[in-house]
């Protein structure tokens, strides 16, 4: 499903998959402009959008529903470049699969010379989408970068292409990268049909009937997401504005039915896949028995999804919706998200436990309760468990409306444990897919003290200054998935280039000796990293006094502006970040000064750092604790006091003087 959004559901917005240069020569001659693209070209670019790379004078979609309920879209846009880095946006392109096939693409430019350009059809390449892990999709695009596409010229394009059958929504994507001067978006119904318009992110609006059942809606001004100078937002994804607008023949949901019906859809479309085989049933009872302890037959079927079944995806047409045949998955022992999703439903139910589907997005915020939709690109899995189901480590467990409980589990990532989730769902949505009482649910934030990292280092700190010692880095939760899936990937010099990279940050000269990972693939147990390390003149000398910085190594302090906030404050994850560091004070040396210690307690962060001496030795400890996944933008400035203060700290010294 990783692409769906895109190629299916979305108006596309016409930015840049790939740019590959094309030379002037063969280029179509001058030939008369269609008026809707001369129109827009001919308005000036306001002052607001100046600062821009590139301004968006037209986007218009059209979507044409006949009374069988074949649709059709069609999709204009105009660009005007203003700035060199705005050359990436005039690559055009259409998007297409075996059944939203494309009927025709034309693009056409205009020069800061005024002179006009056609672009011919044998001038737009034919391309297929390579996407991670998929054996075979049937995405392709077609894609130009017209002549002229320099500072003060345009570019524009216009496709049409089928809208699969299956679905009856439709998305419009009126915000993005670019300032917008105009954007509609038009549904042409047949009589008697009924559409019901769901908004994201943006105060609703009206449409206008221009003709009987057929309904448009304009914005004007629509402003650009632009996340320079600042920092920790969130993705586009969660920022940008979009309408989405289902359509049937007979009368529509509101609200959260909706969402019931988004999610009837889906299991109506994916439960076959489900029906269980001889050789699943054999297979997971061979895992546990049904009998078992209820965690010990989750944790033997999560396991074997993580460590069993590669992601591997085939999707042709309304495959990249509907699951595999569990039985198909299993044999071949490769499947996408929905198909491992699907086979761990079958696994587990052959074991006594109920399991579904949960349709998210891997843009943590993308997602909107308030804008029911069947768009996403990710599939995970919600498995029943009882109301007193109280096992410390499954973390990840929602309620539902009905009262039942379900622990979110996502089988495709194969180093988050089960009881877990990844750090880029956390706080997110998606759609419970229970049939008829389907529902939007909000996916769990697992607390600070189920995602924690460790450090603990003993170094030796001689008169000249160097620096050696032993450190032991542990870390347990998501926020250990990256790591351990690098060191699966990596090579035994890529992973020493990488802890020397991160090193660097903290010393200007150092060496590491025998690094060693341990648990990497052991979820459930810390990953732990322990290595040497020497580092010549870290002290700093100042005539008879040695400068020495507790913090040897890690900062968590967060980068930060000055600048006015406009997006909401986007933390990885909550988490716990430990540090215990002993320095061996050189002989003939005592401690003059420490720094002070820091104490602050916030409501979205906690952070304690002391140092003190003891047996001729700096003994440093700190705890960072992140309590929210996020902030309004006007929590900001306490946010910017805090990291101020954390920063600060870690570049304190500690002041030796000599005998």
């Amino acid at each position: 499903m990783s692409r769906r959004r895109l190629a299916l559901l979305a108006a596309a917005a016409g930015c840049a998959l790939l740019a590959p240069v094309a030379g002037e020569a063969g280029w179509g001659k001058p030939a008369p402009l269609p008026d809707w693209v001369l129109q827009a070209a001919a308005v000036p670019t306001p002052e607001s959008a100046a600062s821009a790379p590139a301004l968006t004078l037209l986007q218009d979609d059209l979507i044409t529903v006949d009374p069988r309920g074949q649709s059709v879209l069609r999709h204009r846009e105009v660009i005007r470049i203003l700035k060199p880095q705005g050359r990436s946006y005039a690559t055009l392109y259409a998007p297409s699969t075996s059944d939203s096939k494309l009927a025709g693409f034309h693009a056409w430019s205009i020069g800061a010379d005024h002179r006009q350009y056609t672009v011919r059809d044998e001038e737009v390449g034919d391309y297929g989408i390579e996407d991670g892990g998929m054996l075979y999709v049937d995405d392709r695009y077609k894609e130009v970068t017209p002549p002229a596409a320099d500072p003060g010229g345009v570019v524009a394009y216009e496709y049409t292409r089928q809208i699969p059958s299956y679905f009856s929504e439709a998305s419009w994507d009126f915000q993005g990268e670019l300032p917008a001067l105009r954007s509609s978006f038009e549904v042409d119904l047949p009589p008697g049909w009924k559409h019901e318009a769901v908004w994201c992110r943006h105060a609703p609006e009206a449409a206008q009937q221009v003709a009987p059942n057929h309904f448009r809606w304009q914005l004007d001004s629509v402003e650009r997401i632009d996340r320079r100078d600042q920092p920790l937002a969130p993705s586009p994804h969660a920022l940008a504005g979009r309408m989405v607008v289902h359509y049937a023949a007979t009368d529509l949901p509101q609200g959260d039915a909706l969402w019931a019906r988004v999610g009837n859809f889906y299991q109506v479309l994916a439960s076959p896949s489900t029906e269980s085989h001889q050789d699943i049933t054999a297979a997971a009872r061979q895992l546990a028995s049904p009998n078992a302890e209820l965690t010990t037959r989750l944790e033997s079927v999560a396991a074997f999804m993580q460590q069993q079944i590669r992601y591997v995806g085939i999707e042709i047409g309304i495959g990249g919706w509907r699951p595999h045949a569990a039985e198909d998955i299993y044999k071949n022992r490769y499947g996408d998200c929905k198909d491992k999703a699907t086979l761990l439903i079958s696994m587990l139910d052959a074991l006594g436990v109920r399991a579904t589907w949960v349709l998210v997005d891997t843009h943590r915020g993308f997602v909107d309760p308030a804008a029911p939709s069947i768009a996403g690109n990710h599939a995970i899995a919600a498995i029943e468990v009882p109301k007193n189901y109280a096992e410390p480590s499954m973390q990840a467990i929602v309620t539902a409306k009905n009262g039942r409980r379900y622990l979110i589990f996502d089988p495709t990532n194969e180093y988050v444990p089960l009881g877990s989730l990844p750090e880029y769902l956390q706080g997110g949505y998606g759609t419970l897919v229970l049939g008829p009482e389907s529902q939007v649910i909000q996916l769990p934030i697992i607390p600070p003290t189920h995602n924690v990292f460790e450090r603990k280092a003993h170094f030796t700190l001689a008169a000249d200054g160097s620096l050696e010692g032993k450190v032991i880095e542990s870390s347990l939760g998501a926020s250990s998935g990256e790591e351990r899936k690098y060191l699966v990937m990596a090579s035994e010099k890529q992973q020493r280039e990488r802890l020397e990279q991160r090193l660097h940050r903290d010393l200007a000269s150092f060496s590491v000796g025998d690094p060693a990972a341990e648990n990497i693939r052991k979820l459930n147990q810390p990953l732990t990293m322990t290595y040497a390390l020497t580092a010549p003149q870290y002290a700093k000398t100042a005539g008879s006094l040695l400068l020495v910085r507790p913090r040897v190594l890690g900062s968590v302090a967060e980068p930060f502006e000055s600048k006015p906030r406009h997006y909401p404050v986007s933390f990885e994850t909550e988490g716990t970040w430990k540090e215990e560091t002993e320095i061996t004070l050189p002989g003939g040396y005592t401690v003059d000064e420490l720094p002070q210690p820091v104490a602050l307690e916030t409501a979205f962060a906690n952070y304690h750092s002391e140092v003190k001496e003891k047996s001729g030795a700096l003994q440093y400890t700190r705890e960072y604790v992140v309590k929210a996944i996020s902030l309004p933008a006007s929590e900001y400035p306490s946010l910017r006091t805090f990291e101020q203060t954390v920063l600060a700290d870690e570049q304190q010294s500690a002041v030796l003087k000599r005998q």
